[in-house]
């Protein structure tokens, strides 16, 4: 607080001096701040800031008084847990490894084996090439034929149709399969005229005219004018489309003489089994000999032995079955 003092008696008023004027070039002085009075204003800030300070301690109290619940983490437990986790975790990626380590050469070897198999079935669908249609999914073994093909002169190159072809895979001999070759004739013909009209090549067109007259010949009862044609059609068909030293070695039958059969082995797979049976219908017969004239079918004897025992229905088919073989194969080999 400032004193107050007495005020003093003001001395009487004396004529004030007239101004002296400024010079015009003269610059002001400085300013001196002493001389400079301030106003007093604690008292304002005071009355000021008294208000704002109540109302934060009424702000505080109020807070203050306020039940806020609080959340007590029990920090050892969580962490225990999170540990835990971890060692979980580490132990799971441990385990993933160990499957990963123990699986591999099971997986190697199922990748290995799937490249196997993808070579072992290109393999085998180029094995099952090398047949004709007919016999493409039976697929049997050179040795199961051979006693068809050279023993018995039974064609399966084409034709028959693959039921057939296994009935007589299956059959116990070769009276049994003469029997089925009797009684399939009609499925074996439909066969053969099916055969022959997929005959694309331009030098074979007049041989497979023939054979489908073979074929209506046959089905219209015609069957010694059929196995006469059939006879002949074979003999044109090699005669025009083989040299003659491979004509005379893939229809020399010497097996009377001299026990020697058709070797499957020295020719091409399709070759063989195509020209095994044209070979066994060449064996000898000379009817100046005296010999008996063969039930089975032979060119020879249909040729010199015209006779009942020669000209049936069953030796037309097998001839039949030969013309288509043969057709095909130079259908598929000539240039």
């Amino acid at each position: 607080m400032n004193k107050q003092c007495e005020p003093e008696p003001e001395p009487e008023p004396e004529p004030e001096p007239e101004p002296e004027p400024e010079p015009e070039d003269e610059t002001l002085g400085e300013i001196d701040l002493s001389r400079i009075v301030l106003p007093d204003l604690s008292g304002f800030y005071k009355s000021i800031l008294k208000p704002y300070r109540e109302q934060q301690s009424h702000l505080s109290r109020l807070v203050a008084g306020l039940a806020v619940p609080r959340v007590a983490i029990p920090t050892s437990e969580l962490t225990a847990a999170v540990e835990a986790m971890r060692f979980d975790m580490v132990d799971l990626t441990g385990f993933n490894d160990a499957i990963t380590r123990a699986l591999a050469p099971l997986t190697a070897a199922t990748f290995q084996t799937a490249r196997w198999h993808q070579v072992f079935s290109s393999l085998a669908e180029a094995a099952r090439s090398i047949y004709p249609e007919n016999l493409r999914e039976l697929a049997p073994r050179l040795d199961e034929m051979e006693t068809l093909l050279v023993d018995e002169g039974i064609p399966l190159m084409w034709v028959p149709g693959p039921s057939t072809v296994q009935v007589l895979l299956e059959a116990p001999d070769a009276a049994a399969r003469r029997r089925l070759i009797g009684q399939r004739w009609k499925g074996i013909v439909n066969s053969c005229e099916d055969a022959l009209e997929e005959v694309r090549h331009p030098d074979l067109q007049d041989v497979r005219s023939f054979a489908l007259d073979v074929v209506d010949a046959l089905r219209d009862g015609h069957t010694s004018a059929a196995q006469a044609l059939a006879t002949n059609l074979l003999d044109s068909i090699l005669q025009r489309h083989l040299s003659q030293a491979l004509r005379v070695e893939l229809t020399r039958n010497d097996f009377k003489k001299n026990g020697a059969k058709f070797k499957l082995d020295a020719y091409k797979f399709r070759t063989a089994c195509t020209f095994a049976p044209v070979w066994y219908a060449h064996a000898k017969y000379f009817p100046a000999n005296g010999g008996t004239i063969p039930r089975t079918f032979g060119r020879h004897p249909s040729a010199h032995g015209v006779s009942k025992a020669q000209y049936s229905r069953i030796n037309t088919v097998y001839a039949l079955m030969l013309v288509t073989s043969v057709t095909k194969l130079f259908d598929t080999e000539l240039p």
